[in-house]
């Protein structure tokens, strides 16, 4: 009896699945800006620029000030001094414009009549100035007591403490301007007086030193 092989197919091969493409993210297109945006910022750029030009100016008619002052050229620097009254810096004009009526009692051969805070510090800047210590504190210490929060006359009772000989009232008057106004930190370490100061008085140099100094951008 003959057998019949039975036929066994063999299963198709599966076919591999194609994947599907990879899609890269697609990176948002820029805002296109308008105009009028465009023209926002340039505005805004050169408000900036000339806000830091403005600062640059009055810092250095400060500088040029002081120095005709200790050189005792009143009438030159009476004339910076009012120029950097008029600068975007408050601190810097306050104490300009303070130092400028001083230049103009000296010049001008007025008689000192003492009523209110600035009138004190003005004469006790005056006699710091001549080295005349102990008339110099009382009169700060005046313009102190009625203006406790003048942050311009814990700046200079500071200094007049230092060379007087009191460097805790030296750095603890310094500490207080610098708590209330913080650009007195680099006034006072651009200040020769100061400087010298610093080399002598530890507490004071570790109060003035480089890495303790604020960055400030107009």
């Amino acid at each position: 009896m003959a057998t019949t092989k039975k036929n066994t197919a063999e299963p198709a091969p599966k076919t591999a699945k194609t994947p599907a493409p990879r899609q890269m993210p697609t990176q948002a297109a820029a805002p296109v800006k308008s105009a009028a945006e465009i023209k926002a910022a340039a505005v805004l750029e050169a408000a900036a620029n000339q806000a830091r030009s403005a600062l640059q100016l009055q810092m250095k008619q400060w500088e040029e000030a002081v120095q005709l002052f200790s050189q005792k050229q009143f009438g030159a620097a009476q004339a910076r001094f009012a120029e950097a009254a008029t600068g975007p810096a408050a601190h810097i004009a306050d104490k300009a414009r303070s130092y400028a009526q001083i230049c103009a009692r000296k010049t001008g051969g007025a008689e000192v009549n003492l009523q209110t805070a600035d009138d004190h510090f003005n004469y006790g800047v005056e006699r710091l100035n001549a080295r005349d210590m102990d008339v110099a504190r009382r009169h700060l210490d005046r313009a102190l007591a009625m203006e406790p929060n003048g942050e311009h006359i814990l700046f200079t009772l500071a200094l007049c403490c230092g060379l007087s000989g009191d460097g805790a009232g030296a750095c603890e008057n310094l500490k207080r301007a610098i708590a209330l106004e913080p650009r007195n930190k680099i006034l006072a370490r651009q200040d020769p007086e100061f400087s010298a100061l610093a080399q002598q008085l530890p507490a004071l140099r570790a109060l003035l030193a480089p890495e303790n100094v604020d960055s400030f951008q107009a």
